[in-house]
C-alpha cells in the first residue's frame, strides 16, 4: 500500500486593500440611500415650490377641462370611415378644444412666480405643452385635407412629448392640466 502525501495548502495571503475597497463601496451605497430616503428634496425636479401657483394652475386647468369636454360630440359613436364633412367637423371640434388649451396656457403663463427656478420649470412645461398644441394643429390640417391619419405626437428624448408634460403635472399635483388626446381623454 502506498501512502499519498497531500501537499499543504498554499499559505493564505491577506489582502487588506480588498477589505478597504469593499468597505468603501458599501459606505457609498449606504450614503446614497441615506440621501435618497432622508435628505433629497421631495417632489422631484419638476416641483414648483409656490403652493399658490399650483392652486391657481389647478383651477385654471379644471375650468379649461370642463369647457373642452363640453365640446365632445359622441352622438354618432365611433366612425371608422368618416365622410369628408365628418372629418372637417371633427377638425373644427379639435381646433376649438385646442383654442381652450391655448388660453389655459396663457392664463398659467400669467401667474406670478418669484423663484427663478420655478420660473424655468414653468417655462419648460409651457414650451413642451405648446409643442402638443402644434401637433394638434398639424392633425387638424391633415383632417381638413381629407387625410385620415391618427393623431401623433412629437418625440422628445425618445418618447412622446406628453410624457414630459404629464411628469410635470403629476409632480405638481395638477392632474387637470394633463394634455388630452384629440378632444378629451388621456
Amino acid at each position: 500500500m502506498t501512502a499519498t502525501l497531500e501537499s499543504p495548502a498554499p499559505p493564505r495571503r491577506d489582502r487588506p486593500w480588498v477589505r478597504w475597497v469593499l468597505a468603501a463601496v458599501i459606505a457609498v451605497f449606504v450614503m446614497m440611500w441615506v440621501y435618497v430616503l432622508f435628505l433629497a428634496p421631495k417632489g422631484g425636479v419638476y416641483r414648483v415650490r409656490d403652493e399658490a401657483w399650483r392652486t391657481s394652475a389647478r383651477q385654471i386647468c379644471t375650468d379649461a377641462t370642463a369647457r373642452r369636454r363640453a365640446l365632445a360630440d359622441t352622438s354618432e359613436g365611433y366612425i371608422s370611415n368618416p365622410t369628408p364633412a365628418q372629418m372637417v367637423r371633427h377638425a373644427d371640434l379639435v381646433d376649438q378644444a385646442t383654442a381652450i388649451l391655448s388660453g389655459m396656457l396663457d392664463s398659467i403663463d400669467a401667474l406670478p412666480l418669484s423663484d427663478p427656478k420655478d420660473q424655468v420649470r414653468v417655462e419648460t412645461f409651457l414650451k413642451y405643452y405648446r409643442v402638443i398644441l402644434d401637433d394638434r394643429h398639424r392633425y387638424t390640417a391633415r383632417l381638413r385635407a381629407l387625410t385620415l391619419a391618427p393623431y401623433d405626437e412629437t418625440l422628445v428624448l425618445g418618447g412622446p412629448v406628453t410624457n414630459i408634460v404629464t411628469d410635470f403635472t403629476s409632480g405638481n399635483d395638477i392632474k387637470a392640466c394633463v394634455p388630452p388626446g384629440e378632444l378629451g381623454g388621456a
